[in-house]
């Protein structure tokens, strides 16, 4: 009989997982939020694609949702960067639309 001290630990944040998964299976909305617009789990799907689309620039990327609108605020390296952050949150499916303030931040500025 295997005991709890004997099983690897497990890394990674498992309820933004569960957050994603809910948020993109198709479900309707209603059985996620009680309204028709669940922010938190569109944030987390935004902020899930742009840590696997571009890992090292999503942490100076600050994602908020508000009524299915979502604004990308913070710096990124290039303007192609901040191309794509837009289209990745642009690819979630609840999200109306998507207000970028990001801007360009020289490498020094660090």
């Amino acid at each position: 009989m295997r005991r709890d001290r004997d099983r690897p630990k497990r890394k990674g944040w498992p309820l933004l997982g569960l957050a994603i998964l809910a948020c993109s299976s198709g479900l309707p909305s209603r059985a996620l939020a009680v309204d028709d617009c669940p922010d938190a789990l569109i944030t987390a799907d935004v902020k899930s694609r742009l840590l696997a689309r571009m890992p090292s620039a999503a942490l100076k990327i600050n994602v908020e949702t508000d009524a299915c609108v979502v604004t990308l605020k913070g710096c990124a390296d290039s303007a192609d960067r901040i191309k794509k952050a837009i289209a990745a949150a642009r690819k979630v499916k609840k999200a109306r639309s998507v207000k970028s303030q990001l801007s360009v931040c020289s490498k020094e500025s660090k």
